[in-house]
Order: C-alpha cells, then structure tokens, then sequence
C-alpha cells in the first residue's frame, strides 16, 4: 500500500442490506466477520458477497470475531474457541482478498491488571501461535487498543510478535474514552507497528461511535501526529448511519491535511438507505 486509503466498517451479516449504498460511496470495506458470519449456512452467501465485491474492484479488509472471546484467558477451552474463531476468519480472506485482519486482544485492565505479566505471556503465546496461519492466509494482524488505559501493554505484547505479521489498529474512540494516556505516548510507544485506523467521536465517557468532529476528539493533534509518521494508512470510519460517515468523510477531506482524502471533503449523499450499522462494531 502506497497511499492512504479510506474504508466504512461493516458487519458481514450487513453487508447485503447496505450493497446498494456502499456501490455508490468511494469507500472500502473493513468486513467483521463474527460467529454468525462463520456459521456453515453463511458461507454461500460469502461467496456471493465476496464475488459482488470483486466486480466492484473495492478494497476490503476484515475485522476478526471478538464477542466472548478471551485470546490471553486462563481456560485453556477458552482459549482454543478464541483459535478456531481467529482462524476460521483468517482463512475466509484470501476469498475476499483482504490482506489485513483488525483484532481484539481481549486487554482488561479491570479483569487482568493485577496479573498483567500472565496475561502478558499467554496473549504472546496465543498471537505468536497464529503467525503461521497469518502467513499461509497472506494477512497481517492489527492488535487493536479497547479498554487499554495506556499504551504499555499492547506495546510489550507487539514487541513479542514478529513484525512482520503483527502490527497495531489505533482506535481514536477508544482511545478517548478509555484511556489515561496523551495521544503522543501512544504514537511514542507504537510509532513503528501501527498498521490501521479506526477513526470515530466520542465526549470521552463512552464509545459512542459520532462523527468525527461532533464529540471532543482532540482531530488536529491526531492528525499532525499521523502525517508525522510519513507513511500511508487503513484508515476505516465506524459511525452508526449515512449522515454521520458523511460527515466523517467530511471532515477527512477538510481536516486531515491528507492528500488524498481531499476529495472527500465535498462528498455528498443522494442515497435514501440508512448507512451500514456499526452500532456492533468493536
């Protein structure tokens, strides 16, 4: 990847509800693919779906299933389930040709926090495990921050992982409402292994998945911090309807100081369907 590129997350059991709005939106995709996208009776549907997006030459990436999963947990059975589920969505990319797989690594400082080296040396043994099956899939793996109140952890657990499949997802939304931590830290501690964005709003109490511009995000600090980087990014909006990805998009084009996203600043809607749905998004 050699540019910037712009993607709207959207659940996979979704996506065919939301096709009709999405072909008229310059827009990528970052698919979540969860337990009910893996289930036996969707696969047709997938492969329907996935040829549909080939015809429309669109970029998609995946989101990994991550609802009752535990990838650093102590039950060993636990931990398999979390295997098969992570497995089974790496295995559907090369189907989609997604080469980038965001993910959770289930990180609560209120669960863990008192035991972080454990946690520490599981979630490594677990996500170290899965790089041969990144590998044969063709993917890399983005780590996404969530509950973190700092970027420590997540920045240990990378720096155990090969680079070369592992990386991370900075969620503005999360970060704004979970963590304790400046925005520079962040880009201090994972400055090199930053893969994708996910970019959304919040009042920094609760993800509440606004567009961008509308809570208290600190957007122009963010931005300088990313261009500081020098190097292209993932960049996937997760808002809950039409209006607000617009707006997002938007504020992309105006703000950002992207070259590329330029042209977004003056996207407009003519579509009558609500947006894709985020409000499961991670």
């Amino acid at each position: 990847m050699d540019v910037h590129q712009f993607f709207v997350h959207v659940p996979a059991t979704m996506l065919r509800q939301h096709l009709p709005v999405i072909s008229k939106l310059p827009v990528g995709l970052e698919i979540l693919v969860d337990h009910e996208t893996l289930a036996p009776g969707f696969r047709p549907e997938l492969e329907r779906l996935a040829a549909e997006l080939r015809a429309l030459g669109r970029p998609v990436k995946f989101h990994a299933p991550f609802r009752d999963l535990a990838p650093g947990g102590h039950d060993p059975e636990a931990v398999a389930l979390a295997r098969r589920r992570l497995v089974a969505a790496l295995e559907l990319a090369p189907l989609f040709g997604a080469s980038c797989v965001v993910a959770h690594t289930a990180w609560d400082p209120g669960s863990y926090e008192l035991e972080s080296t454990g946690w520490l040396d599981r979630s490594a043994a677990f996500w170290g495990g899965m790089a041969a099956d990144a590998e044969r899939c063709g993917v890399s793996i983005a780590l996404e921050n969530v509950f973190d109140r700092d970027p420590d952890i997540l920045a240990e657990l990378l720096g155990r992982l090969p680079a070369a499949r592992f990386g991370a997802n900075f969620d503005t939304g999360h970060w704004h409402a979970y963590s304790h931590a400046p925005l520079s830290a962040w880009f201090e501690s994972l400055e090199g292994r930053i893969l994708s964005l996910h970019v959304h709003d919040n009042q920094g109490q609760a993800d509440e998945h606004l567009a961008l511009g509308s809570g208290t995000f600190p957007w122009r600090e963010f931005y300088a911090l990313v261009r500081g980087l020098e190097r292209p990014f993932e960049w996937t909006v997760e808002n809950r309807n039409l209006a607000d990805l617009l707006a997002s998009a938007s504020h992309l084009g105006r703000h950002s100081g992207i070259p590329e996203f330029a042209f977004l600043a003056a996207l407009a809607g003519g579509c009558e369907d609500a947006a894709p749905d985020p409000s499961r998004a991670p």
